[in-house]
């Protein structure tokens, strides 16, 4: 029943609390590795939803949720049950404009293109302990599944409650960023490179029987370093 009503028990990712900007909290994460995979690997997930539930079963299989893990163990070969962790990260599809302008001697001329949607994807953070013994998560049998090791990093997070995704919450992101620019001009946001935006991203805790208002969502705005002391506020 503890899931109901918000309750999570799984390992989270480490970090630090340098206080609160604008309502976020200011987090400096520990490295992680992360089990991942991408939109691209399912031309047949035509929305959202579609996407979600079946990356979530690929990534689930990997772990070994539903029935034996679906990975081979870096050290001896064998299968490896890997414990389920929070949050799921998300990151939503970018439609972006391939126009430039090319320039040809002294003339300039537009080259326009389709426009091309950057893959959406979804992550599970994978259990600390491959951190801490410095060695590699099991390789997945998937191939649509790529590990990646995540390395510490500076966020604002901003934590909410409701049914939500990447795609809800980006609304959500957009008025995080502009309350943050609104305390601290001088913010250092990393950027994406395809979008020219702040590279952020969407993390559940929950699963999908938990209550609305039990649940815990969060926004994680990727800084470049750590605002200065002045405007961060203790939490």
């Amino acid at each position: 029943m503890g899931m109901v009503f918000g309750m999570i028990r799984e390992e989270m990712p480490k970090f630090k609390s340098h206080g609160n900007l604008a309502g976020m909290q200011c987090r400096e994460y520990e490295a992680y590795w992360v089990a991942k995979t991408s939109s691209d690997a399912y031309p047949e997930a035509k929305t959202e939803e579609e996407f979600q539930s079946t990356a979530f079963r690929t990534l689930a299989k990997y772990i070994g949720v539903f029935s034996a893990p679906q990975n081979q163990s870096q050290e001896h070969g064998n299968q490896e049950t890997i414990a389920m962790t929070a949050p799921v990260v998300m990151t939503p599809s970018e439609k972006i404009a391939m126009t430039a302008p090319v320039v040809m001697t002294s003339e300039k001329m537009d080259m326009t293109a389709p426009v091309v949607t950057a893959s959406k994807t979804m992550s599970f953070i994978l259990p600390s302990k491959y951190i801490q013994a410095s060695k590699e998560p099991p390789k997945p049998l998937d191939a649509r599944i790529k590990l990646e090791k995540v390395p510490g990093h500076i966020a604002l997070v901003h934590t909410f409650s409701g049914f939500s995704s990447a795609e809800k919450a980006r609304p959500i992101m957009t008025e995080c960023v502009a309350r943050a620019r609104e305390v601290s001009p001088s913010l250092n946001f990393v950027m994406d490179e395809m979008t020219k935006e702040p590279k952020w991203e969407f993390l559940g805790y929950n699963p999908p029987f938990t209550l609305p208002w039990c649940r815990t969502n969060e926004v994680a705005i990727h800084l470049a370093e750590l605002p200065d002391a002045s405007v961060l506020k203790s939490a």
